[in-house]
C-alpha cells in the first residue's frame, strides 16, 4: 500500500505542476487556462459590415456588403476598392489568436491599444449581429496586440496587422476606373490637338495551319479609317504606342478622387484647349472612354468621357494615353543591319566620311589608317533609327533642314539609297528629316553615333 501512496503521491505533484505551467501568468505573455480564443471564428461569408475608425475612434468609414461587392457608406457612398475591402475582411477571417498579453488598463497605451492610439474594427453580420469589436494596436515580432472591446484583455493576434485598416478614407474608394480585356479591343478614337483620328483594329491572319492569328493587344495591327489631310487613310501607324494606349485606358487607375475640383478649371470641359480624349471600342459593345485635362505636378486631371467625377492619374500612368492623334503616325524611319549595308556616306560641311563593306569587313578609301571597329560602330547605328514626333509646320528647325548640318547617304545591298538630312537641335533631339518624308525629332544619342568625323574615326595611338 505504501507502494501504491507513493505512486498516486508522485501522479498528484505532476499534476500540480502541469496545472501551474496552464494557470501561467498573463502578464508574461502566456495562455490563461482554455482561453486560447479571443473572439469566436469568424466564417467566410458571415461578415456584412465594417466600420474602420482610426485612433481616437475618428475619420470613420463605414462599408457594407453589397451582393458579391462592398459599398463605401459613410461618410459618402461610392463603390469600395475590393482589393482593399478583400484585405480587411480576410484578414478578421483568418486571424489566430495566440497567447493573452495583460489584462491591466495600465497596460493599454504601452501595447497601442488604448482609444487613442489604436485603429477601431468593428465586423458584423448582415442581421447587425457584432461579430468581432477589436482595438488593434502595435506589432510585437510576429504578432500584433488586440484589445477585445469592453474588456482589458490584450491579447496576440497572428495574421491581423493594423497596416490593413490605418488609411485616409478616401482610400478605401474604388479606385480601379476601368478593368477591361484590352485584347479584345477593335475600335480606338483619339480627339486632340485640334484634329480626330479613327482607327480599327486590323483582324489578324491565320497561321499556315489555318488556325485564327494572334488576338494579343501587343501584336495587334490598325489602321486609321477617319482622318484629316494629315492624318489619312492608309498613313502607316505606331502599332506599339496605339496598343500601349489601349492597354493603359482598359486598366486605367486612379490615383485620388478630386471632389472640389471643378472641370472648367482643370482643363475638363469639353473641348478645352490642351484637351485629349481617347476611347476605346471593344467586343460585346462595350467601351471606355477617358478625358485627360491638366498636368499638375505628377498628376493628371481626368475624367470618363460617361461620369463627371473628377479623379487624377499618376503622369507614369498615362504617358501612352496623352498623346494627340498626329503622334500615333509611325516614327519609324530607316532599320538596316549591318550585313544589309553596301556603303554608307556621311558629309559635314568640308568633312567626308565614306564606308564600304568590303569582304565582311568595313573600309574607308580616304580613311586608310581608319578603326574598323569604330567604322562598324557608325554603319551598326542605322539598325532602327526612330524619331519621338514630328516637327509642327511651324517649327523653326524646319529651315536648317534646307541647308542641313550634315547630309546621310546609305545604301543597302537591295533597294534604293536612303538620304537622311540632320538640321539644328532642340533640348535632346536632332530635327532628323529622311528624303521622302516629314521631319521627326531624333534622340541626339541615335544622331550623333552617326556624326563621325575622320579624326574621330582613325586608331588610337598607342
Amino acid at each position: 500500500m505504501e507502494k501504491k501512496n507513493l505512486y498516486a503521491l508522485v501522479a498528484f505533484v505532476a499534476l500540480s505542476v502541469l496545472a501551474v505551467f496552464s494557470l501561467r501568468s498573463p502578464e508574461r505573455g502566456e495562455r490563461v487556462g482554455e482561453r486560447a480564443r479571443a473572439i469566436a471564428e469568424i466564417k467566410p461569408g458571415t461578415i456584412g459590415s465594417l466600420e474602420v475608425a482610426q485612433p481616437g475612434d475618428k475619420d470613420k468609414v463605414s462599408l457594407t456588403k453589397k451582393g458579391d461587392k462592398w459599398q463605401v457608406i459613410a461618410p459618402y457612398d461610392k463603390p469600395a476598392d475590393p482589393t482593399v475591402a478583400k484585405a480587411a475582411v480576410e484578414a478578421l477571417e483568418k486571424v489566430r489568436w495566440g497567447d493573452l498579453v495583460t489584462q491591466q488598463k495600465t497596460k493599454h497605451a504601452e501595447f497601442e491599444v488604448s482609444d487613442d492610439k489604436a485603429v477601431h474594427v468593428v465586423a458584423k453580420d448582415a442581421g447587425g449581429a457584432v461579430l468581432a469589436d477589436l482595438y488593434i494596436g502595435k506589432a510585437s515580432g510576429n504578432a500584433t496586440m488586440v484589445r477585445i472591446a469592453g474588456k482589458d484583455d490584450v491579447w496576440q493576434a497572428l495574421d491581423l496587422y493594423a497596416s490593413t485598416y490605418k488609411r485616409e478614407g478616401k482610400s478605401w474608394r474604388e479606385h480601379g476606373i476601368y478593368d477591361l480585356k484590352a485584347d479584345d479591343a477593335e475600335k480606338l478614337v483619339i480627339v486632340g490637338g485640334g484634329t480626330k483620328v479613327s482607327l480599327e483594329r486590323v483582324p489578324p491572319a491565320a497561321g499556315a495551319d489555318g488556325k485564327p492569328g494572334s488576338q494579343n493587344i501587343y501584336e495587334a495591327k490598325w489602321k486609321i479609317v477617319e482622318g484629316d489631310a494629315v492624318l489619312k487613310p492608309g498613313l502607316e501607324v505606331d502599332n506599339s504606342l496605339l496598343n500601349r494606349m489601349v492597354q493603359s485606358v482598359s486598366t486605367l487607375r486612379a490615383s485620388d478622387y478630386q471632389d472640389a475640383a471643378k472641370p472648367e478649371e482643370v482643363g475638363l470641359a469639353p473641348g478645352a484647349p490642351g484637351q485629349i480624349a481617347v476611347t476605346v471600342s471593344y467586343k460585346e459593345g462595350k467601351s471606355a472612354g477617358v478625358r485627360i485635362g491638366q498636368l499638375k505636378g505628377d498628376d493628371y486631371y481626368v475624367q470618363t468621357v460617361d461620369n463627371p467625377q473628377v479623379f487624377t492619374v499618376k503622369k507614369f500612368g498615362l504617358e501612352t494615353v496623352a498623346h494627340i492623334p498626329q503622334d500615333v503616325r509611325d516614327k519609324s524611319i530607316l532599320s538596316l543591319k549591318s550585313d544589309q549595308i553596301e556603303s554608307v556616306t556621311v558629309v559635314q560641311g568640308a568633312d567626308v566620311v565614306s564606308i564600304k563593306s568590303v569582304d565582311k569587313s568595313w573600309k574607308s578609301d580616304k580613311l586608310p589608317d581608319a578603326d574598323e571597329a569604330k567604322l562598324k560602330q557608325v554603319v551598326d547605328g542605322f539598325d532602327g533609327i526612330a524619331g519621338t514626333g514630328f516637327l509642327s509646320p511651324d517649327a523653326p528647325e524646319l529651315k536648317s533642314l534646307m541647308t542641313p548640318k550634315a547630309t546621310i547617304t546609305v545604301k543597302p545591298k537591295t533597294g534604293a539609297p536612303v538620304v537622311l538630312k540632320v538640321g539644328d537641335s532642340r533640348g535632346d533631339d536632332f530635327a532628323v528629316q529622311k528624303v521622302g518624308q516629314d521631319a521627326m525629332w531624333v534622340r541626339k544619342l541615335q544622331v550623333e553615333r552617326l556624326l563621325k568625323k575622320p579624326a574621330e574615326l582613325a586608331k588610337d595611338k598607342k
